[in-house]
């Protein structure tokens, strides 16, 4: 008994059994919807989609909810403007940047000169490599950081960049001292192309001039016209009344544009004559924060400021030699803190990831929803388990005779459960009625493995012609077997988590038997293995020697 518990597969297994318990034990498991409740979000959108489109929103929507599959989103469209979604979340203010996320169309777009450079489209892949620069860091006594978000363009939009971009930094000084005042690029999400923007006279002259990085203590400045320049849509700047000039021209834009996007002091006699022209009135707060208001309202993440390398200055035209074509670029953003920074840096990254919705949201409501199923299922879904090994274990002793050997079965069994458990505790996943089923479903992948390890083993007991074949032989045998029933499996529930189109209630069914599987072939059956050679090894000698 001493060589089989220094066996290392025996030792793995223990030491991942008490690391498996320990997490349930502090972490415990998280649920969803069905079992423990959670948010369900009533989305409209701006008009009517497409049917080809509405995959799409579905999709995007859906990523933005739970970008890592933890959170048992369901989406689901109703017509063809409406969406309805569950998440297993209830904290309000987690609730509340799931809202503001949804409500951001996404469309991102780096812009030079008021034209387009590239959009998120076109990003092939974000860099999350911190030998490369992602992440955030700490810049001044203050506390401020910056953040940096690399990647890399596709080779038409990366020629586009480099065309675009030939020569736009001015040459200052001469020789060696020789310096270089290049021009800046903007980056936006949801830049507002398709509204007026309507400025109170107290706000505009606050943010005649803003930082280009707000929460840095050293920041070039830029004029808000610039930066509206960029947006190549109209503004006014008003009063506690339109001019009669103004409710003119307003009047006569209702033609290209129906939307307005207005400041928080704007007054309300003019929020009203907005509505009564036809205007559908979108009001911006400023932000609690340092971000200027007029970065709120255009979408303004980012301002970086071109480089003499990434313009080609040493390069005479675009058909040289030394003309440089740059694939692998990086957006850079600060905040006022640490955990700010990071919170904006994860943010455009599910934007970037998720990609753009092809149309709006106009509004989203929010309701708590309880459980449809509570803890008397999952009680009795472990009661089944348990009777399922029950009954499993008096099949097993008829069929064996060797009651040694049940006690091993049921322990693996048990362990490769709470193994699972542990696993999908450590991922913060959350178990719906789909999961449950699949822990179900392993209990007889297991015990079925089982069968194939025992049957092996005690083959030499009753075919004499095998009665040489050593244990390891047979086990080795038994695990072809297991290792190809789990590669069946992996082919075909790896598919449904990574293209789960129209299958995305079989997601958490699919993720249970893939850890499941890889805990079982790893560690839990080759422990069992270990115990099962150990009994009929016993087994086998006490019968010999009665012989």
């Amino acid at each position: 008994m001493k060589s089989l518990i220094k066996k290392p597969i025996i030792i793995v297994w223990a030491i991942c059994l008490i690391i498996a318990i320990f997490l349930l034990a502090t972490k415990g498991l998280q649920y969803g919807v069905d079992f423990s409740g959670g948010t369900a979000f009533s989305i409209i959108l701006e008009e009517p989609v497409a049917t080809e489109d509405l995959s799409r929103v579905t999709t995007v929507i859906s990523r933005r909810l739970d970008w890592a599959g933890l959170k048992d989103a369901k989406v689901n469209a109703a017509g063809n403007q409406y969406i309805t979604a569950q998440i297993a979340e209830s904290d309000p203010e987690e609730i509340s940047k799931l809202r503001t996320s949804l409500l951001r169309q996404g469309k991102f777009e780096a812009i030079l000169d008021g034209e387009i450079l590239f959009v998120g489209e076109e990003i092939r892949a974000i860099q999350k490599d911190p030998a490369k620069g992602y992440g955030v860091s700490t810049i001044d006594k203050s506390g401020a950081s910056r953040w940096v978000l690399p990647f890399m363009l596709s080779p038409e939009a990366a020629d586009r960049f480099a065309k675009m971009t030939f020569h736009r930094c001015t040459p200052i000084g001469y020789g060696t001292q020789i310096e270089y005042d290049c021009e800046k690029t903007y980056f936006f999400i949801d830049r507002p192309i398709d509204s007026i923007i309507i400025i109170d006279n107290d706000t505009y002259f606050a943010e005649r001039e803003v930082p280009s990085a707000p929460e840095l203590l050293q920041s070039d400045y830029i004029k808000i016209e610039e930066i509206l320049a960029q947006v190549k849509t109209k503004y006014y700047v008003v009063d506690s009344e339109l001019t009669s000039d103004q409710v003119n021209e307003l009047t006569s834009d209702l033609n290209v544009y129906s939307k307005v996007i207005v400041s928080s002091n704007v007054t309300n006699s003019i929020k009203d004559q907005l509505k009564e022209m036809g205007y559908r009135v979108t009001i911006k707060e400023k932000s609690k924060d340092s971000i200027p208001w007029i970065w709120e309202a255009t979408g303004l993440k980012s301002v970086i400021s071109l480089t003499d390398s990434v313009t080609n200055m040493d390069a005479p035209t675009t058909d040289s030699p030394r003309f440089q074509r740059f694939n692998n670029l990086t957006i850079t953003g600060s905040g006022e803190t640490q955990a700010q920074a990071k919170e904006r840096l994860d943010d455009i990254v599910v934007i970037l990831e998720s990609g753009s919705l092809p149309i709006a949201i106009e509004s989203i409501s929010t309701e708590t929803i309880s459980p449809y199923l509570g803890d008397s299922f999952l009680k009795n879904s472990l009661i089944i388990g348990l009777f399922a090994l029950l009954t499993v274990a008096i099949v097993l002793f008829f069929r064996y005779k060797l009651f040694n050997l049940i006690l091993p079965i049921l322990v693996a069994d048990l362990s490769e459960i709470i193994l699972l458990l542990g696993a999908l505790s450590l991922i913060s996943y959350r178990l719906d009625l789909a999961s449950v089923a699949g822990v179900l479903a392993i209990i007889g992948t297991a015990v079925d493995h089982k069968i194939i390890i025992t049957d092996e083993l005690l083959k030499g007991k009753k075919e004499e012609e095998d009665s040489n074949e050593s244990p390891i032989a047979k086990i080795k045998k038994a695990f072809f077997v297991i290792f190809a029933s789990a590669a069946t499996i992996m082919a075909t529930m790896l598919p449904i988590v990574f293209f789960s189109m129209g299958l995305s209630k079989l997601v958490g069914f699919a993720i249970t038997i893939i850890f499941g599987s890889l805990i079982g072939i790893f560690i839990s059956r080759p422990a069992y293995a270990e115990f099962a050679k150990y009994v009929v090894g016993k087994a086998k000698k006490k019968a010999a020697d009665k012989e």
